[in-house]
């Protein structure tokens, strides 16, 4: 699957990509009330080149700092649990349960 298409399929959710400190780029979610903020990246912490490869979930606050992430084995586990919601704090809530019950950490 191409870089495109992995961008397209994210964008779908409402992320973007996102340059971060270190020059790599991963997708960013930024629609919470509060300003917290979640990057979804591989397991190298760049952003994913495929559809199928392990993903991370990280979560932070407005001023950057880390709270707590979840792994998915692939993205399309991550969609289902995404878009199982329809507000932005309920999707991250979504994420999650889904960690705490799977411990997917």
């Amino acid at each position: 699957m191409s870089t495109e298409s992995v961008i397209d399929f994210y964008e779908d959710l409402d992320f973007e990509e996102a340059e971060l400190e270190e020059g790599a780029t991963a997708f960013a979610f930024e629609d919470t009330a509060d300003g917290s903020y979640a990057l979804l990246t591989n397991d190298e912490g760049t952003m994913p080149e495929s559809l199928r490869q392990n993903i991370i979930f990280a979560y932070y606050t407005a001023e950057g700092s880390f709270l707590w992430s979840a792994s998915f084995k692939n993205s399309y586990l991550f969609k289902d649990i995404w878009s199982s919601e329809t507000t932005p704090e309920a999707k991250i809530d979504a994420v999650h349960k889904t960690r705490v019950e799977n411990e997917v950490f």
